[in-house]
């Protein structure tokens, strides 16, 4: 095994995708809150159109997970701040 010490080379490096996602960017701001408020609202129209209480279980989730990102967000923002 090699392991070089020290900064890797230089040159261009493209961020992954956990690095555009990450709760310090506005993309995570805005794909939480546009998560939270389809998730919950089709959550609820699953419900009243009749569509089963595992795709209303399903679609709540996806609404769930983007208040959780949008809290997550929010607080870290705050503690930059």
């Amino acid at each position: 095994m090699t392991h070089s010490a020290g900064p890797p080379s230089p040159g261009r490096r493209r961020p992954n995708l956990w690095h555009w996602l990450s709760p310090r960017g506005s993309r995570a701001f805005v794909l939480g809150v546009g998560m939270a408020v389809g998730g919950l609202a089709g959550g609820v129209r699953s419900i009243v159109d009749g569509k089963g209480i595992w795709m209303a279980f399903g679609i709540f989730g996806v609404g769930v997970l983007g208040v959780v990102l949008t809290i997550a967000w929010i607080l870290t923002y705050a503690r930059e701040r």
